[in-house]
């Protein structure tokens, strides 16, 4: 008689199976740590890139503008730029409040944020300058509305919180070529400008010195205007999250500049990146020296 051999049962431990449960665990948080590290650089690449665009179109924006200052058809009726107190450019320095509308910006209808510099724009439009005075387009207002031929705009480019989007610092616009609009938001994200004007303090032609807004005598003599911005990113994806300073000209310009507080940014500690460049923009209708 054969004997049988009962089968033993097969399957796993509980220290198998408690084992197998700690590798998959550790398999999984590995797999989550490179997840959420190549979620968290992405975030931060594409808000540099945001911040680094916002930059991009503000300037494009400003050196639009400011390429226009002093324009005027010669053929056009009526005085222009040189031969009259018009002036091409009128600035403010560092204000608290500026009022857009008024002539040399003093006011406090709008606060700046962060003592950005204001600055205001004056051209005319361009077109058939006898009638029936048919604008051709070229010449367009910073909201890019076309101005009509041997009409007077001005554009005032400022910073100030954004009560629509969460008072988020943006760069405005308003423009008398389309007054009804206000105070339109143009970039946002766009933290500190700062500004100072090209010199020629000896009327050869050449630039001779650049000084901020509050030390321009004589406005004709502006030949070039350098721009300082500081963009900041959508969201808090910096590593370091301490205040920075950040000097929009540099330690040169900071040892002999007064009376430009503005000049150096100390950032909040929020966390956000920021973006500092800077450019020179050559105004295009001057005075004859």
């Amino acid at each position: 008689m054969i004997a049988m051999i009962p089968n033993r049962a097969k399957g796993f431990t509980l220290i198998e199976l408690m084992v197998a449960l700690v590798i998959g665990l550790l398999v999984t948080l590995v797999v989550l740590q490179a997840y959420l590290g190549g979620l968290g650089t992405q975030r931060a690449q594409t808000d540099a890139a945001r911040a680094q665009e916002s930059s991009r179109i503000a300037f494009d924006l400003l050196a639009h503008s400011l390429r226009q200052a002093g324009y005027k058809n010669p053929k056009a009726p009526g005085l222009g730029f040189c031969d009259s107190t018009t002036e091409r450019i009128a600035t403010i320095n560092d204000p608290a409040t500026i009022s857009p509308t008024a002539a040399t910006l003093v006011g406090s209808t709008v606060t700046i944020a962060n003592n950005s510099d204001a600055v205001k724009v004056r051209y005319f439009g361009e077109g058939l300058p006898v009638a029936p005075f048919t604008t051709d387009n070229s010449i367009r207002d910073c909201l890019g509305n076309p101005v009509a031929p041997n009409v007077l705009a001005e554009d005032t480019f400022f910073v100030a919180a954004d009560a629509n989007n969460n008072n988020e610092p943006t760069l405005f616009c308003y423009t008398t070529n389309a007054a009804t609009r206000g105070n339109v938001p143009l970039v946002a994200g766009v933290e500190s400008m700062q500004i100072l004007y090209g010199d020629d303090n000896d009327a050869d032609g050449i630039v001779n010195r650049y000084i901020h807004g509050g030390s321009i005598s004589a406005p004709n003599n502006i030949r070039s205007v350098k721009l300082s911005i500081i963009a900041r990113t959508p969201g808090a994806s910096a590593v370091d999250r301490s205040a920075q300073q950040i000097n929009h000209f540099g330690a040169d310009y900071s040892s002999v500049a007064s009376g430009d507080a503005g000049m150096i940014f100390t950032t909040p500690s929020d966390g956000r990146t920021r973006r500092h460049t800077s450019t020179t923009i050559a105004l295009r209708n001057l005075c004859p020296v």
